[in-house]
């Protein structure tokens, strides 16, 4: 459940490389000096912090320190190597993933494994930026305001969050992108002395994957991407891919209701007008839960992010029916609420977010752009479309990126092993196609068909999945085929 949960907050807060900087990072002077992360000794993670550079164009300029985590591998006699890990996002804090995966992964992979986790630069302990926004992440992270002057109002608040984040952080804006963090992540390498490096990650870390391939291929061993990004649409592309297959999540959590006596309408049909309907309804009448306020426009990321995991299909129903009746009382749909309302606050999530992803990469800067897409997103997929594409702090954030996107070609990994849902709804399906094509015959994909969830390895439990995954991270080669698995 807390990997499950981990996953909403943050999507909600969810690329040969051309180089302009130096792809190679410098090795740290210093080996770690581990400590125990929570002052507990029975415990196995260890905590320890590394120095950087912030711009590595200059490596004897200005520094950062990174917070970093490790948990050793269970079986000395049979240790592989290291494997860095890093949880989605972007934005999002890793120091703590070893110890979920500890909990997660099968033990063949911890007795070969040292798991190394890392706040990256500009999140967590690694000097959290904050754009100082208010309200949780829901209220801040995709808003749209109402009327006919919406889009101008949404304008406005995007334009002014982007200058609000410049005025706290400017100054380490441009350098907080994937392709720095990808380079401290071989900076980690170095510092444990490994020659080799093998990688899991997930959602947004699927992306920080691809691009380490890129600037360090000799440097690579395993390297597992799960739910992946299409690094040719990082990042705006990636967002308005949000639009039609939320639609279709709706469709099909529409149906499961009818099918399994959610009391919501007769018909799927009928289900989905009651969402609709609700929205309006929610913006007029908001319904409170503690210190969590449910509107209508509140309530749509709130629902994309459920959608992320087709096992929480009855506390949506649940969450639905009593926010229509304007009060929530139904055990299941408090226990959604609760977990939604307990989501670190906007500040913490989306302040990180915004650095890389409008540094990683150029945004339109022409607001006409994004009024017309968000009005035509809006009428071909009316959840969600509107709300992905609409006008983003990007759009407004000073300056160009420092450096160019990566582009991922076949020939440069090693080897890398894509595993996706079919009906993910934050990565979707073709952006694990589009990832699959770009690395050619050095890429495999594992493919879970007619399930819809949001990080599949060692979290889903497919038995088919799971097996081809520990088999490439244990014996190291990919399959000989692109695989598909059935639930």
């Amino acid at each position: 459940m807390r990997h499950r949960r981990h996953l909403l907050a943050a999507a909600v807060a969810a690329l040969l490389a051309t180089t302009a900087a130096p792809a190679t990072a410098e090795p740290a002077p210093n080996r770690p000096q581990w400590t125990d992360c929570d002052g507990k000794p029975g415990t196995p993670q260890e905590c320890a912090t590394l120095t950087v550079p912030l711009d590595y164009r200059n490596p004897g300029g200005r520094e950062i320190q990174l917070a970093i985590s490790r948990i050793k591998a269970a079986d000395p006699a049979k240790r592989h190597g290291i494997l860095l890990t890093n949880p989605g996002g972007p934005g999002g804090a890793g120091l703590d993933l070893p110890s979920d995966l500890h909990s997660r992964l099968p033990q063949q992979v911890l007795d070969r494994f040292d798991l190394i986790g890392m706040d990256p630069r500009g999140i967590g302990q690694s000097g959290q930026v904050a754009c100082g926004q208010t309200g949780s992440l829901f209220e801040v992270t995709w808003p749209r305001h109402p009327g006919k002057h919406g889009f101008a109002a949404d304008a406005r608040a995007a334009a002014n969050l982007a200058r609000q984040c410049h005025r706290r952080f400017g100054d380490r804006a441009p350098f907080l992108t994937t392709r720095n963090v990808a380079r401290d992540l071989d900076a980690v390498r170095a510092a444990l002395g490994e020659r080799t490096a093998s990688y899991f990650g997930t959602s947004y870390g699927t992306y920080l994957g691809a691009v380490y391939t890129q600037l360090f291929p000799e440097r690579t061993d395993r390297v597992v991407l799960d739910s992946a990004v299409d690094p040719a649409s990082a990042w705006r592309q990636s967002f308005r891919n949000w639009g039609p297959v939320n639609e279709q999540a709706l469709a099909e959590w529409a149906d499961w209701t009818v099918r399994n006596g959610a009391p919501l309408g007769q018909t799927a049909e009928r289900v989905r007008a009651r969402l609709d309907a609700l929205l309006p309804k929610l913006d007029r009448h908001p319904v409170q839960h503690g210190s969590f306020t449910f509107t209508g426009e509140v309530l749509r990321p709130v629902v994309r992010g459920v959608l992320y995991d087709e096992r929480d299909n009855q506390g949506l129903a649940a969450l639905i029916g009593d926010l229509d009746r304007g009060a929530l009382r139904d055990p299941a749909a408090i226990a959604l609420a609760d977990q939604v309302a307990a989501l670190p606050p906007a500040d913490e999530l989306f302040s990180g977010h915004l650095a890389v992803a409008c540094d990683d990469a150029e945004w339109p800067r022409d607001p006409a752009r994004y009024a017309v897409d968000s009005a035509l997103d809006g009428r071909k997929y009316p959840f969600f479309g509107a709300a992905a594409s609409n006008i983003h702090p990007c759009a407004f954030w000073p300056g160009k990126p420092i450096e160019p996107p990566t582009q991922v070609v076949p020939g440069r990994a090693k080897s890398v092993l894509i595993v996706q849902a079919a009906g993910d709804t934050s990565t979707p399906l073709v952006g694990a196609q589009g990832l699959r094509r770009a690395l050619g015959d050095q890429g495999r994909l594992v493919l879970l068909e007619n399930t819809r969830v949001h990080g599949v390895y060692a979290n889903f439990g497919n038995a088919c999945v799971d097996a081809e995954v520990t088999g490439y991270l244990v014996g190291g080669a990919l399959p000989a085929k692109d695989v598909s698995c059935r639930k």
